[in-house]
């Protein structure tokens, strides 16, 4: 760490050293070297500034979220808008930040022609994620369960129901959506979602973020759907998905300690 701390106040010194030699008096001292000081003195702060904040950029994407600069934004723009608002919300669509209707990513209110607020369908998540509760992956729905809905559902003037259609309608576009990856871990990190659906759908007291609508089923155990918030966040709040916890390792470990899971090294890196 003192090597760290000594690298990164470097700059800080060499201006220091330099701002000594301004006010040196000795006539001995070259004159080039006095006139280029205060250009050195620039550049170490510059260095210094340019360090601090490498320094801060790379401690915040260890413990959380990086900045979402240099294309680390946590909420990727996706070729095509999925509002997770409509498809998996309950209820009037409100944001509980504002009170307001959620605007969606083009900039319009979620409002019916006739003034009232739209409400979501509340899918559950495994119509679209079906083996989440049977694979490692949630995976993503093929285009042909989003055709088999929109080919009669939504405005035929909507222009991102159009490029939707134009995937799944046309031999020479059929192709899968190429869909940008939001929630990033580490590639020496297994994740598997199967157990921790398992557990925490028998175990909803260890479900943290509980989402908007959360409720036990009679025999106390709660939906697929009602679990994914402990990870993900209330996705079914979120216009444009983003990744709303840090998905650190601390994060995990304290999770398996306080449901007395295993914190051995081989159970999440194989």
């Amino acid at each position: 760490m003192k090597k760290l701390l000594d690298i990164l106040y470097a700059p800080l010194y060499l201006a220091a050293a330099i701002v000594e030699i301004i006010k040196e008096k000795d006539k001995t001292t070259p004159t080039w070297l006095k006139l280029l000081a205060p250009v050195l003195a620039v550049g170490g702060l510059g260095i210094f500034a340019v360090l601090s904040f490498v320094q801060a950029f790379v401690m915040t994407a260890w413990l959380g979220n990086p900045y979402p600069v240099f294309g680390f934004d946590q909420s990727p723009d996706q070729p095509i808008s999925f509002p997770h608002t409509i498809h998996a919300g309950i209820g009037p669509l409100i944001d509980p930040d504002t009170g307001n209707p959620y605007i969606s990513t083009s900039g319009e209110s979620r409002v019916n022609d006739d003034g009232t607020t739209m409400e979501g369908l509340g899918m559950d998540c495994t119509y679209c994620h079906k083996q989440v509760s049977e694979e490692a992956w949630a995976g993503v729905p093929p285009v042909e369960l989003c055709i088999s809905c929109h080919k009669v559902i939504g405005e035929q003037s909507n222009d991102q129901l159009k490029t939707l259609r134009n995937y799944g309608l046309y031999e020479e576009t059929k192709s899968p959506i190429n869909w940008e990856r939001v929630h990033r871990m580490p590639d020496h990190v297994r994740f598997v979602h199967a157990p921790h659906i398992w557990y925490l759908t028998e175990n909803p007291e260890a479900i943290q973020n509980k989402p908007v609508g959360f409720e036990t089923l009679p025999d106390g155990t709660v939906a697929i759907s009602q679990v994914c918030s402990t990870c993900h966040g209330d996705v079914a709040g979120m216009e444009q998905v983003r990744q709303d916890q840090p998905l650190k390792m601390g994060q995990c470990v304290a999770c398996h300690r306080a449901n007395e899971a295993s914190v051995g090294c081989e159970t999440c890196h194989h």
